[in-house]
């Protein structure tokens, strides 16, 4: 019986074994992407920021390298210059902003309610790491060529505001109004949250759009939704 029983856990020890070397080997095998991924998006966050923090001209690859604890050399393995590390933050602060865009097009949620999820997710972009760059940097620093896709994007974001006002109006849930003034006014509130906004206090930042949002709605709704 003791012999059985010695067998019986050889027997699991090894399957143990086997199963920890084929889950190694898999992991092996997929992580050179992948530490390559998430060392592209630490060096992404950390240069986000810094270029935050200290805007984008006073910040250095030396600077980025050191607050990653790493050299300078290093750095260029997963990026060609400053500039195409702030590109990359900028695009990163889109988030899923394109998805958001996409959904305001289904009338089968009332117009209100999509202008308000449109903008708490632009707010939740705005403000994290790649979104506060975005707001704070901007694609000023960039090329006439890559900056264009940054403005381009921004456009859209302005255009699906002013879609959104424009189909109220129609419906009769939003007074008649200028609606590439309310998009600047949203856009206005919205850009200035990044500045000020610590994620310390008291609210968060889901609860500042939906005061942003529902003061904005019930000054330019009509009260018939």
């Amino acid at each position: 019986m003791p012999d059985a029983i010695l067998t019986e856990k050889q027997t699991k020890t090894t399957a143990r074994k086997r199963a920890a070397v084929k889950t190694a080997t898999s992991r092996r095998k997929a992580s050179p992407g992948a530490r390559h991924e998430d060392k592209l998006t630490a060096i992404l966050r950390t240069a986000a920021q810094l270029f935050a923090q200290n805007g984008y001209e006073s910040t250095s690859l030396d600077m980025i390298a050191d607050r990653l604890g790493m050299h300078k050399a290093t750095l260029y393995h997963y990026v060609n210059n400053k500039e195409s590390i702030l590109y990359q933050c900028l695009v990163k602060s889109f988030g899923n902003l394109d998805s958001v865009m996409k959904s305001m097009e289904d009338r089968k949620l009332p117009v209100l309610d999509r202008l308000r999820l449109f903008v708490r997710s632009l707010a939740e972009a705005q403000n994290n790491d790649f979104g506060r760059c975005l707001v704070l940097v901007g694609a000023g620093p960039l090329d006439n060529m890559t900056g264009d896709d940054i403005r381009q994007f921004q456009r859209r974001l302005d255009q699906t505001v002013r879609a959104l006002i424009t189909e109220g109006i129609a419906s009769g849930v939003i007074r008649p109004c200028h609606p590439g003034m309310v998009s600047a006014l949203l856009f206005g509130a919205l850009n200035w949250v990044p500045r000020w906004h610590s994620g310390k206090g008291k609210f968060s930042i889901q609860d500042v759009a939906d005061n942003f949002v529902e003061t904005l709605v019930k000054g330019i709704g009509t009260g018939a939704a």
